[in-house]
């Protein structure tokens, strides 16, 4: 299935639902990835709960846990586990009692953590089973439109919000500044690459610029890999 196929499929499995139609490429994308991978048996960990984490569980029959700030029990995917990602800073504060995965997914949630990454991901490294995978989904922080906007005098990225249970981006990443935290953490960089996954005719929140966005897309879709606006990090641990 093609990956606008698989985007349209999302949508109109979230119909209204301006964030998954803002993400829906993305998702498909990362669908795309584990597509083949992913056994029955398999554990998969899902940060932060949203629609993904359904379509996780519905798409391949497994059972994907969940950790964040959804509490503690079991859900319709499988189990949500809480804890703060910034409380990765304490080692001594790191949960022990969860188990390990064959795949943990990290879709647009580093980028959110005022932690060091190298800490953030020595953390989860102790979550995954012995060659398994990390999937870290996060934005360029050298996108084309950002620099423009520097180049231009403006800062592209916005102040640090005042509440805490949306805090916004407090630092975005490069390739060489992600693949460096991995493998800080004692992970081995598998795969990356770039994409134009983000739907730029849609927005997650307000209104939509339907004609301006698929000018913005056609830009990226064929955009060099350092400059387009999402990165894809595969990252296993050594068995």
């Amino acid at each position: 299935m093609s990956l606008a196929t698989e985007a349209r499929r999302l949508r109109e499995r979230f119909p209204g639902n301006g964030y998954v139609g803002f993400h829906a490429r993305r998702y498909a994308s990362l669908v795309q990835l584990l597509d083949g991978k992913l056994a029955p048996d398999m554990l998969v960990l899902d940060i932060g709960r949203s629609p993904l984490t359904e379509v996780l569980h519905e798409r391949f029959g497994v059972r994907v846990d969940s950790l964040g700030f959804n509490g503690e029990g079991e859900s319709a995917e499988g189990r949500t586990w809480w804890f703060d990602l910034n409380m990765a800073q304490t080692q001594e504060k790191w949960r022990t009692d969860l188990p390990e995965y064959d795949v943990v997914v990290m879709g647009e949630v580093i980028e959110h953590l005022h932690t060091a990454p190298r800490l953030v991901l020595s953390f989860l490294r102790t979550l995954l089973k012995p060659d398994g995978r990390l999937i870290i989904q996060t934005p360029n922080a050298a996108v084309l439109h950002k620099r423009l906007e520097l180049l231009a005098g403006r800062n592209p990225y916005e102040l640090i919000r005042e509440q805490t249970n949306d805090p916004g981006h407090f630092r975005e990443y490069t390739r060489k500044e992600l693949e460096r935290a991995v493998r800080a953490a004692g992970l081995e960089v598998e795969q990356w690459f770039a994409a134009d996954y983000l739907d730029y005719s849609r927005k997650a929140a307000g209104k939509n610029r339907p004609r301006l966005g698929k000018v913005v897309n056609a830009v990226y879709r064929y955009s060099p890999p350092s400059l387009r606006p999402g990165q894809t990090l595969v990252a296993r641990r050594p068995g």
